[in-house]
């Protein structure tokens, strides 16, 4: 699977989470699913891409919920980023 395809599955799965707990793990379970195929490089890499994707994403092509768990998916990701 390309990079940018694992990033586009994230996103539809983040966009489908109820909460802040499914928010954390969607990020954890596609971290894990990296990590473990994947080194520390590639992992920085991928985050990297979702963070961009999360930010390109117009907050007028969101509902409410969705635009919250992907501002809170951000959070996720540049916490995680630090600990990698």
């Amino acid at each position: 699977m390309t990079m940018d395809l694992h990033v586009t599955r994230i996103i539809e799965q983040l966009s489908a989470a109820k909460n802040t707990i499914e928010v954390e793990e969607v990020i954890r379970e596609s971290i894990t699913n990296i990590t473990e195929k994947k080194n520390g490089f590639v992992i920085q890499h991928c985050l990297n891409k979702l963070e961009l994707a999360l930010e390109g994403i117009p907050p007028v092509e969101c509902n409410s919920e969705q635009w919250s768990a992907y501002r809170f998916a951000l959070i996720c990701i540049r916490n995680k980023a630090v600990s990698i």
